[in-house]
């Protein structure tokens, strides 16, 4: 009645109408508010306790079918096209069993570069079976910077107060810092070799000679020496050099596919854990 008349009191009258004038008509507050429901939720019936809307086999579908339809579609779209609450959608895409990732961003690979990687794979597998101690005398070598004013870990560096203290950690602009090199096998490591300025071919060739000083007659004789592809690494004085001890056993620029990951293993555990161990107690 209230949304053909626009009237509170057409309303009351058509109440007194339909169900005697023995019984008050709602108040004008009254029909407001129920109108209001209505319009919100479609229905005057109370929603059941917690507020949660109600979650039927056919919402949990309605939505996992939405999202698989479009799985890069956002809550706030979800929740636009099925009327439900973002809440209520998250819900129901939680008992569809749908988890919302996050892109990794990782290098753009061409086309051809996945198969020089399937090639490269199968060649390095057939390798290690014609050669199954070669990793014995594989040196993995990389470089890294270790800040003088120690490290701050923002993800796990917290302050418990009942104010915020506003605690701050300051870095100098130009922070004093010191250069490593390790080169690492499986039987051992060599290192650290120290420095403390930019690595252009002299500085680099004298890191690497210290380093050929360490290796024995076997080592020199089997190795292979695998390092990065940065311009002091593969300069022509660097690589001749290089070359004069281990000839074609170097693994650094050439059969190496293009935009790899270089996952070595000072990347993925030398670092981490030697760093880890110097600024365990903030030093």
């Amino acid at each position: 009645v209230l949304e053909e008349t626009d009237s509170i009191q057409a309303c009351q009258e058509q109440f007194v109408e339909r169900f005697g004038d023995n019984r008050h008509p709602p108040s004008k507050s009254t029909i407001w508010a129920l109108a209001k429901k209505l319009e919100t939720h479609g229905t005057l019936l109370d929603r059941h306790a917690g507020g949660r809307e109600q979650m039927t086999q056919e919402t949990i579908t309605n939505v996992k079918d939405r999202l698989l339809a479009s799985p890069s579609k956002s809550l706030r779209r979800l929740s636009q096209e099925t009327g439900m609450s973002k809440s209520s959608c998250q819900r129901a895409a939680k008992k569809a069993k749908l988890h919302a990732y996050r892109y990794t961003v990782v290098h753009e690979l061409k086309e051809s570069d996945k198969v020089k990687r399937v090639r490269y794979c199968q060649h390095f597998q057939t390798f290690l079976q014609d050669n199954p101690t070669i990793l014995d005398y594989a040196w993995f070598t990389d470089e890294a910077w270790f800040h003088l004013s120690g490290y701050i870990n923002n993800q796990n560096s917290r302050v418990w107060a009942s104010e915020n203290p506003h605690m701050i950690h300051e870095e100098p602009l130009h922070s004093a810092k010191i250069g490593v090199w390790c080169a690492i096998s499986r039987r051992r490591i060599i290192g650290p070799i120290f420095f403390n300025t930019t690595v252009a071919t002299n500085e680099y060739l004298e890191i690497f000679n210290t380093f050929v000083n360490q290796l024995d007659d076997q080592e020199l004789s089997m190795g292979y020496f695998q390092q990065d592809g940065v311009t002091c690494h593969t300069s022509n004085a660097s690589m001749t050099e290089i070359q004069s001890f281990f000839g074609d056993r170097v693994i650094s620029k050439g059969l190496w596919p293009p935009r790899s990951p270089d996952l070595t293993i000072p990347d993925f555990f030398l670092w981490g854990h030697l760093k880890g161990t110097v600024y365990n107690n903030e030093p």
